[in-house]
């Protein structure tokens, strides 16, 4: 008898590009993958800014950006906490490590996730595990040691392999689900540590095509996969890296002495420096009265002119964004010349000043979803929105640096080196792939924080109000 359970099978191949996809299933190298994609969809989506990993999960689990939930990168610094006491673990945190066991605590705990409310879920590699019960995370056990033995040993496909075979052994095992969400991180780490199209990152892309095969012809043999939904995208893209350029450093150089992971304990400190992704960089400004983030007359009197210029000359620095005076407006700059962005009764608009580091134009449209659909096919996707997200958080910084192509942000620490980064608010890095097994869905202009109402709908579950809207 047919099985008619709804189910959710959601691969996150992390770092994923879909230009990258798209030429290996052309040259068949992706066949599980390229049948999905003839019996259902392919598109394009953006992620959200910072585009790295970790917050960039949290559109797709929850259906809310990481300003929103107050996570703004994967490393961040709250100058409140901080100037409160230093001896505060809410002052700052960096989840590459193990601060990112608290991941699941820093996350607002009134915005549910999709492990709480699919039914019967399992996790696999994911940091974000709040309430999921150890026997439902696939791969906790063992994770550290194999975690720490690919990053140094730059050996990352074992870590695939065996998600993959944890996959099989829990669907071989007679137990059932209803949301099996599975990350696989190789495709990050070799596009880190080698080149977006290294033959070993390729490798990356193949254990888990392969794996996608194996395990539909596992849930085909059961009789469940026509009622499965299966999912898979990423969280970010990834572009070469070839020269780098450490923030921390130059605003030490500037007078303003900087304390940034792992280098968290420096005496009198004027300055933090938080880097996610290598292409994202958050400036704290210490050297002031008070605990407040600051807006832009009072940013020129701490930081100066001088210095904004000379740090928008660095090569590394494609452009920044900071508060205006008034609450809801942000500039945008490079060198040469700034843009503002406002979020007014859900008018958004992008008016060039003195320039468009965006190449925009002047553009004002109501709601977020016209917002998407004005920047989508421009070199930075839902600009608009990521901007008036990110800065929700107070802990976004006074500062948000994005890097430009081939830089990054951070360099001695960074060990192994890094080859590939990401982060920054350019298409390179926000636009990911999303293929799904279904046909005649919405066809607007997508966000991967679409994800999570959609998949709630699919399995008749009650929809929490979120910045998503459902596909199907």
């Amino acid at each position: 008898m047919k099985d008619k359970k709804k189910r959710v099978l959601f691969y996150l191949l992390d770092g994923a590009r879909p230009d990258i996809l798209t030429e290996l299933m052309k040259e068949g190298k992706l066949p599980h993958l390229q049948q999905m994609v003839d019996e259902g969809t392919f598109r394009l989506a953006t992620t959200c800014f910072p585009s790295t990993t970790g917050p960039a999960y949290l559109p797709f689990l929850t259906g809310h950006f990481p300003g929103t939930l107050n996570i703004p990168g994967i490393r961040w610094f709250d100058k409140q906490e901080f100037k409160r006491t230093r001896w505060n673990k809410m002052a700052m945190r960096s989840y590459c490590g193990p601060e990112a066991g608290w991941f699941n605590t820093d996350m607002p705990s009134d915005k549910a996730t999709l492990f709480e409310l699919l039914g019967e879920s399992y996790n696999l590699y994911n940091m974000i595990t709040r309430n999921v019960p150890d026997e439902y995370d696939l791969g906790k056990k063992g994770k550290g040691w194999l975690y720490t033995r690919a990053h140094f040993l730059k050996r990352h496909h074992p870590v695939d392999l065996q998600g993959h075979e944890r996959i099989m052994s829990l669907l071989q095992s007679g137990k059932d689900f209803d949301f099996l969400f599975a990350v696989f991180p190789s495709v990050d780490w070799d596009s880190h540590y080698h080149h977006i199209r290294d033959y070993r990152t390729i490798e990356a892309y193949q254990i888990a095509d392969n794996s996608i095969g194996e395990v539909r012809a596992l849930l085909e043999k059961k009789g469940w996969w026509d009622d499965t939904l299966f999912l898979l995208t990423s969280d970010h893209g990834l572009t070469p890296s070839h020269t780098h350029f450490d923030l921390g450093d130059w605003m030490t150089d500037q007078g303003l002495k900087s304390v940034s992971y792992p280098v968290i304990w420096r005496s009198n400190p004027k300055s933090a420096v938080m880097i996610s992704g290598n292409s994202f960089g958050s400036i704290h400004l210490l050297n002031h009265e008070g605990n407040h983030v600051l807006h832009e007359k009072e940013l020129l009197k701490n930081f100066n002119q001088e210095r904004i210029d000379s740090l928008l000359r660095e090569k590394a620095v494609d452009f920044i964004t900071y508060r205006g005076e008034n609450a809801n407006e942000y500039y945008v700059q490079n060198m040469r010349g700034r843009a503002m962005i406002s979020c007014h009764n859900e008018l958004y608009s992008y008016q060039p000043l003195t320039a468009d580091p965006f190449g925009l134009g002047s553009i004002a449209v109501n709601g977020h979803r016209n917002a998407l659909e004005a920047t989508f096919q421009s070199g930075y996707p839902d600009a608009l929105v990521q901007i008036v997200q990110l800065f929700r958080s107070r802990r976004a910084g006074d500062i948000v640096v994005s890097a430009r192509n081939g830089y990054d942000l951070r360099d001695f620490w960074e060990y192994p080196e890094h080859k590939g980064s990401h982060g920054s608010l350019t298409k390179e890095h926000i636009q990911v792939p999303l293929i799904y097994n279904q046909k005649g869905w919405a066809e607007h202009d997508i966000r991967t924080a679409d994800i999570f109402p959609t998949l709630l709908k699919w399995m008749g579950k009650p929809i929490p109000p979120s910045e998503g809207n459902a596909l199907n």
